[in-house]
């Protein structure tokens, strides 16, 4: 991947396209959220990634309604919860509702859960709500090539996305390889490690030689490694210290050095165990 800015559009496999970098809306709640999107969008964010979940989709479509740019000139996507997947639609026209918009740009189950007849169910009604209109595009998060072989099998293509846990202590490279031999974009949640990475060595050294940030260093690996990073924060200037990746390119051999990171080391949950109660 190469966009040069942070709106630049990438491809996806159903012909269509979104934005190449993002911003997560996890954790925040009542004004602290409302700003951060303002801010975000502001600086030039136009993917906004939200989740029913979340418990703030009201405030997020606060934002979004008073942030100065025009609903057809944003990326919006929301999730359905596992335990929602008997019923997608309500938890669908819930998160619009909350919203205050008529359609997601894409609507993702946010993971597998651990019944096959039920997921399946579940991303077919999506398949059907976006014939209506009420979503744009299909994605998935959290899932593995089992279950995206799944999908295939029973619906004769992919989702066009899978947001998955990725940084440089977590690379998931045999996942990150299939779906990238199959079409499928790369959303990187928890892409900074929650900040467990700003101290190691090697990204300080990196960050000094290019004058960055050490957070500015791992979100350009994410840009030069083909995943769309959806990095989050409540906090003005850190927000566009995020986005104020993109005049820079870090080197074969730092892209080597992150990439020799790569130790398991994870905060998600099991996506073949995970029933979605917590």
């Amino acid at each position: 991947m190469s966009i040069r800015d942070i709106a630049e559009p990438v491809s996806l496999n159903d012909g269509t396209a979104m934005p190449g970098y993002g911003f997560g809306c996890y954790a925040a709640h009542g004004e602290e959220i409302i700003n951060a999107i303002r801010w975000a969008v502001r600086d030039g964010y136009r993917y906004i990634d939200s989740a029913a979940m979340y418990g703030n989709e009201a405030e997020v479509g606060e934002a979004i309604r008073t942030c100065g740019v025009q609903r057809e000139d944003l990326f919006i996507s929301s999730k359905i919860w596992p335990t929602r997947f008997d019923d997608p639609d309500a938890s669908l026209a819930q998160s619009l509702r909350d919203l205050g918009i008529d359609a997601l740009d894409c609507c993702l189950l946010h993971w597998p859960g651990t019944d096959r007849k039920q997921r399946l169910s579940a991303y077919e009604k999506l398949l059907r709500r976006r014939e209506e209109g009420f979503v744009r595009r299909v994605g998935v998060s959290n899932f593995q090539i089992e279950h995206l072989e799944e999908i295939r099998s029973a619906f004769g293509r992919f989702p066009v996305l899978n947001q998955i846990e990725l940084h440089p202590l977590y690379q998931e490279r045999d996942l990150c390889a299939y779906c990238r031999e199959n079409g499928i974009r790369l959303v990187a949640w928890g892409p900074l490690f929650r900040g467990k990475l700003m101290q190691h060595p090697a990204i300080v050294e990196i960050a000094a030689a290019h004058g960055k940030t050490p957070g500015q260093i791992i979100l350009r690996w994410h840009i030069q490694k083909g995943h769309i990073a959806i990095p989050k924060s409540s906090n003005e200037s850190r927000i566009h210290e995020n986005g104020d990746v993109f005049s820079f390119i870090l080197t074969p051999g730092d892209m080597d050095r992150i990439d020799a990171l790569d130790c398991g080391e994870h905060i998600g949950d099991d996506p073949y165990t995970f029933t979605g109660i917590k």
